[in-house]
């Protein structure tokens, strides 16, 4: 059954492309050119194509791991040229990073709640996730799934107190999508909340390393181009919509927005993060504490973006989904509620990208940030309703009775 399900849907993932690819994407846009220049012989000039670009290829060098044999092949067979074809190789490869993620996904409800009746529901709520097939399929940001997949491979280590290798996933996942740094932030923060200051520090160690070791061969060769790609051209980009802030586009303080976007979001993530650790120092040890502060930090980019679109919403999605298998009990409760509303919000950012300045667009645009900020206060509103019992007892078993006293302490 379940190599059934998985075949079945690589072979959808194939098919797809071929039969709904009709217009060029990220993909073909700027993903495609940087991953043809590795199959050329230079592989570190692979943000020069787009030094004049407004928008580059944004994120790092391991987001092109999978194109790079779809990208072989599609000139192996003189694909290279049509949109349809080459994403069906794209997506043939990119399928198993997807299969992959759902594994995770279900590993990680099994480890929050010792076992899962149904795995094949809880992978299908990553399969067909169309917050998932919107941003593969539609935008062709494929490096999606496999950042995902390191993010919560760094998950799990963190749980099991790994933190070299949990900071060497993280760095990997930044060099795949730069924004998950975001979900460094609650990684970051969770030890210390729990009075423990070497674990965050291997983490930022570990990798600030990583994502030096990545960055620095691509920075050496061609500075301008690697500093524009993954810094600077965000600064100088408009306002484009998808989120409240459409409604700052001509306003005086347009330009604290153009330029500090991410930085208001990051420092948002931080201080939700810290301040609901704050009064809840357990969730720092648990599944589901760890989710739903992640969740909580990956939802503060699209809520405060200048520009939104749908590809945005999968990683809130995906953790908002951990957060609310990993919780006890049924999962038919009220906190299914929350990747609905991110569902809902792919569609929403997917119809205020069709005129974002119009009175739609506006609309829609409000409408997105307000289900994204909902969505982030109901995931703080049940991690501060936690019970303190069930914080205790995870602390006791991962940590010990010396660091359930430090928590004791810190309350």
């Amino acid at each position: 059954m379940t190599a059934g399900v998985g075949a079945a849907f690589v072979a959808a993932s194939i098919v797809s492309p071929l039969v709904l690819k009709t217009t060029p994407s990220d993909l073909d846009l700027y993903f495609w050119p940087s991953a043809e220049t590795v199959v050329n012989g230079h592989p570190l000039l692979i943000y020069s194509a787009h030094l004049r670009d407004v928008y580059p290829n944004a994120n790092g060098p391991l987001g092109l791991v999978a194109l790079v044999p779809a990208v072989a092949l599609a000139d192996a067979l003189g694909w290279a040229n049509s949109l349809a074809g080459r994403a069906s190789l794209a997506e043939a490869v990119v399928s198993l990073a997807v299969l992959l993620l759902a594994y995770q996904v279900v590993a990680f409800t099994a480890g929050a709640r010792g076992d899962v009746r149904h795995p094949l529901g809880i992978a299908s709520t990553v399969l067909l996730a169309p917050a998932m097939w919107i941003a593969v399929l539609d935008y062709g940001h494929v490096e999606q799934p496999i950042e995902l997949s390191l993010v919560l491979f760094a998950l799990g280590c963190v749980l099991r107190d790994r933190n070299v290798l949990s900071g060497i996933a993280l760095g990997a996942a930044v060099l795949t999508r730069t924004i998950a740094g975001f979900c460094l932030i609650p990684l970051m923060l969770a030890p210390l909340a729990t009075r423990r200051i070497r674990p965050p520090a291997t983490i930022a160690l570990a990798a600030g390393a990583t994502i030096g070791a990545g960055i620095i061969p691509f920075v050496l060769s061609d500075a301008n181009a690697a500093t524009h790609s993954l810094i600077t051209y965000r600064g100088g980009l408009p306002i484009g919509g998808g989120s409240f802030l459409v409604i700052a586009r001509g306003a005086p303080w347009a330009g604290l927005v153009r330029g500090g976007d991410v930085y208001i979001a990051a420092a948002l993530a931080v201080a939700l993060t810290g301040l609901t650790l704050r009064r809840k120092p357990g969730l720092a040890t648990t599944h589901a504490g760890l989710a739903g502060l992640i969740t909580v930090a990956s939802c503060c980019f699209p809520l405060f973006a200048k520009t939104v679109f749908p590809y945005y919403l999968l990683e809130p999605y995906v953790f908002a989904t951990l957060w609310w298998l990993a919780r006890p009990g049924s999962a038919r409760t009220w906190r299914a509620v929350v990747p609905a509303l991110l569902t809902i919000d792919v569609f929403v950012v997917k119809g205020a990208s069709i005129a974002p300045f119009s009175a739609w667009g506006v609309i829609a645009g409000i409408t997105s940030s307000a289900l994204v900020a909902i969505a982030v206060a109901l995931v703080t509103f049940d991690l501060l309703r936690s019970p303190e019992h069930a914080a205790d007892q995870a602390v006791r078993r991962v940590h010990g009775p010396q660091t359930h006293a430090a928590v004791q302490e810190a309350r």
